[in-house]
């Protein structure tokens, strides 16, 4: 038996790598003679990645002027598609976790939505897992719908999503299942290794540690001014150093392009003439890494959903930044929508203006115990939830 992996953009991507690693042990968790193939944007970083990994595959999407070419004309003659043969072989194709189905990212839905038409075409079942799905036009959702209407199973990570797909776009309570994100389930490394690693980036702990998580490309998706977003976190930052005299570690979640948050990270650090209470994560960590140095932490404030997970997983409590529906279901769905929620949550129109960010950056430090409290009555709950995508997924072949 094998299992095609689709929708993803590439393990430089931390989230991504959250993500696709806890598919991959969760499946062999439940199957282990599985085998798995990860069809990847990036497959060269992402095969040294894996490498660990025993039958797992890792392929391409299709790169060149032909092979494009082919996988466009394939719509109309499926023989043509590049992975034909692969998708064929397939005994489930499987559309990763995530927000790619939804009207953040231009061009994703369709791009992403054609391999899993072409399991179709070929009698092959298709799942999507761990989702956020919302679409802010009825020819978005209609295309999706398509092609979803007719999978096995549809899991989704929070509620917004589940309500969404089942009151607002009519699918069947049988078909989509609310669920929470895999990335719940991510495993830290040794706590001597997070320690060691702290202490490599010059985290002393006679004070207070706050992590962050800016974005490089927050400003181009939720259209808001690169300058005013910049300015927003040196107000932040001032304020974590001054008023509640913390020490700063920046983690850049995201290590790809133009989306390379060590850009921003690197630009606001120098911004502060590299002031030493800053400290700059900028190894090419893994996932797990940045989630245990972020479990060290007191508290997050995150613009990247995963790097919040891995701050909420963890029992931390966060502050996260968010631009569309998975930061407000994710958040809502683990802490309510009384105040904790509301203090753990701002919109990025709202961060821009940097003393509403600092307010709310202060109110979350003064709630924090009874954030941490909650989380760990919560955290059983929602990482069984995430553990029933696999069991969900099994039952779907």
């Amino acid at each position: 038996m094998s299992v095609l992996i689709t929708g993803v953009t590439g393990l430089r991507n931390r989230g991504v790598e959250a993500l696709v690693t806890t598919t991959i042990e969760q499946i062999r968790n439940l199957n282990p003679d599985i085998a798995i193939n990860v069809l990847t944007q990036t497959p060269d970083y992402d095969q040294l990645k894996l490498k660990d990994y025993n039958h797992v595959s890792i392929m391409g999407y299709p790169r060149s002027f032909i092979h494009r070419v082919q996988s466009r004309a394939s719509k109309f003659y499926k023989n043509l598609d590049s992975d034909y043969q692969l998708v064929k072989n397939s005994s489930l194709v499987i559309a990763s976790g995530g927000d790619l189905f939804t009207s953040d990212y231009p061009g994703a839905l369709e791009y992403y939505l054609r391999k899993m038409k072409l399991a179709l075409q070929v009698g092959v079942p298709i799942v999507f897992l761990g989702q956020s799905v919302s679409f802010k036009t009825r020819k978005e959702a209609d295309i999706f719908l398509q092609v979803a209407s007719k999978s096995k199973l549809i899991t989704v990570r929070e509620n917004l999503s589940y309500k969404y797909l089942t009151e607002e776009l009519g699918l069947s309570r049988d078909l989509v299942k609310h669920t929470a994100d895999s990335a719940f389930l991510l495993k830290p490394p040794s706590q001597n290794q997070i320690s060691n690693l702290l202490e490599s980036y010059g985290c002393i702990r006679n004070r207070p540690l706050i992590a962050i998580s800016p974005s490089q490309g927050i400003s181009k998706y939720a259209k808001c001014s690169r300058d005013a977003h910049f300015g927003a976190w040196r107000k932040v930052i001032d304020m974590i150093l001054s008023e509640i005299e913390a020490q700063i570690i920046i983690i850049p979640h995201v290590q790809d392009g133009l989306n390379d948050d060590r850009i921003f990270a690197s630009d606001i650090h120098k911004s502060f003439n590299y002031d030493p209470r800053i400290h700059l994560a900028g190894g090419d960590h893994s996932a797990s890494e940045f989630k245990g140095l972020i479990s060290a932490c007191d508290m997050l404030v995150a613009e990247r959903m995963h790097a919040a997970i891995a701050g909420l997983s963890s029992g931390v409590c966060t502050v996260v930044v968010g631009y569309s529906v998975k930061a407000e279901g994710i958040v809502t769905d683990l802490l309510g929508t009384d105040s904790l929620s509301k203090d753990s949550l701002i919109s990025i129109q709202d961060f821009i203006n940097g003393e509403l960010a600092c307010n709310t950056i202060q109110k979350a430090w003064n709630s924090r115990e009874k954030v941490a409290d909650k989380l760990r009555e919560v955290l059983p709950i929602i990482k069984g939830k995430a553990a029933e995508n696999f069991q969900l997924l099994l039952s779907a072949q």
